[in-house]
């Protein structure tokens, strides 16, 4: 058990923002979840584009906030995982996460806000020496109290990947490394306000071969649900065997522009 109104107090700190669970997950919790993970990675549907209803099935999705294939994910939906292991890990987390936010219900934006937003879950592979996501911060909306999420670390830092640090600043400017910093390790987890500015450093994997790269998972990821009409346009969009012929069309229509354009 947790130690709730710590985490609560912790999370309200702008020096902090964040609290620490050491070992949320078990080693072998963490090596059955990372390789089931690693297995869907391989030949798992692709999609280009972030959907959210109650009904998706879970896809993979090559992520980068540049030009630059850095990550690939797996949107996970705790729909198609009700009675299995990975939803016995994911429902853990999430208990947690909605015991402490339990005390703030009260205020009725925040309730509002929360009730708006669906759950989902990313896992990431960090691509060795281009792996990396720039400086953001996950939610800017009207919640007056913190809406918090997961960051479970899926592979050993300092042994799978070198660097790749997760990096959060607290809300009073403090910067905090959260593998090198706070000595977070393979199944610890990071709770922390969707608020804050975080980014992950250059990721280099070792040259030994038995290097698993660097694999983490956010559990509790939260965003407005997609209609049914949008949700179907991103599918046929961004997914196969459209999404080749779109990002050709539109590689060719920004030169095109760009030839164009007056010298």
């Amino acid at each position: 058990m947790i130690d709730t109104e710590k985490a609560r107090q912790d999370l309200l700190d702008p020096s902090l923002g964040f609290f620490v669970i050491r070992g949320l997950f078990s080693t072998k919790e963490t090596d059955k979840y990372r390789e089931s993970c690693e297995r869907f990675m391989t030949d798992a549907r692709r999609i280009r584009a972030r959907i959210i209803t109650n009904s998706m099935c879970d896809y993979v999705h090559p992520r980068s906030h540049d030009h630059v294939e850095r990550t690939a994910r797996i949107y996970q939906y705790l729909h198609n995982h009700q009675d299995d292991f990975i939803g016995g890990l994911l429902g853990r987390a999430i208990a947690i996460r909605d015991t402490i936010e339990s005390a703030w219900l009260s205020n009725p934006i925040y309730r509002n806000e929360k009730a708006t937003l669906h759950d989902y879950v990313i896992v990431t592979h960090y691509y060795g020496n281009r792996g990396m996501l720039s400086r953001h911060r996950d939610y800017n909306g009207p919640a007056p109290l913190p809406l918090i999420q997961f960051w479970v670390a899926l592979s050993e830092p300092g042994k799978d990947y070198e660097g790749g640090n997760l990096v959060i600043y607290s809300k009073d400017g403090t910067r905090r490394r959260v593998e090198a910093d706070l000595g977070l390790r393979r199944g610890d987890a990071l709770i922390f306000d969707k608020t804050l500015l975080h980014e992950v450093e250059l990721t280099q994997i070792p040259a030994d071969g038995a290097a698993r790269g660097r694999w983490t998972v956010l559990i509790g990821a939260r965003a407005p649900r997609d209609t049914i009409f949008s949700a179907s346009k991103k599918k046929i969009l961004y997914g196969p065997p459209l999404y080749p012929l779109v990002a050709f069309g539109t590689t060719m229509l920004k030169r095109m522009r760009s030839n164009a354009a007056p010298s």
